[in-house]
């Protein structure tokens, strides 16, 4: 069982994926939302990996309410679910491309070298906090939001 994170952005698709355990999350190469051709690249990523599961992070104002790039998410969500078949589950995402910038940064990476990989790490971290949850969580549910 492989479940795939996506941290959606206005240029580029972070990506993570899991171990075939559920257990550890790694992060994938991002892929750039240039024209419709990402749509293919997403889709054949999920069939290549037999993903059966996909987060997706859903950005949350840091009062908890949701703004309009939350609705730009669900509509996302909702349009990956009819083409994968797959219902993704949404994950608060707030502080995880902080994070994911504090980790490149200790890692030696200046803001510059973190393009490109600033996306696909905040994925990972957003996928790391499910698996987890979903560790603890009954058998057979996903992990409360």
């Amino acid at each position: 069982m492989r479940i795939l994170a996506v941290d959606f952005g206005r240029k580029r698709l972070g990506l993570a994926l899991s171990d075939p355990t559920a257990t550890v999350a790694g992060p994938l190469p991002a892929i750039q939302r240039k024209g419709e051709v990402w749509w293919s690249e997403l889709l054949e990523l999920i069939r290549m990996h037999g993903v059966s599961e996909i987060v997706v992070g859903l950005p949350r104002n840091m009062d908890g309410s949701y703004g309009p790039s939350a609705e730009i998410c669900r509509k996302f969500a909702a349009d990956l679910q009819q083409r994968s078949g797959l219902k993704p589950y949404m994950l608060d995402e707030r502080l995880t491309s902080k994070a994911a910038s504090n980790t490149l940064r200790e890692g030696g990476l200046s803001e510059r070298q973190q393009r490109g990989k600033l996306d696909s790490v905040a994925a990972s971290l957003l996928l790391q906090v499910y698996l987890q949850r979903r560790g603890t969580s009954p058998p057979g549910e996903k992990p409360a939001p």
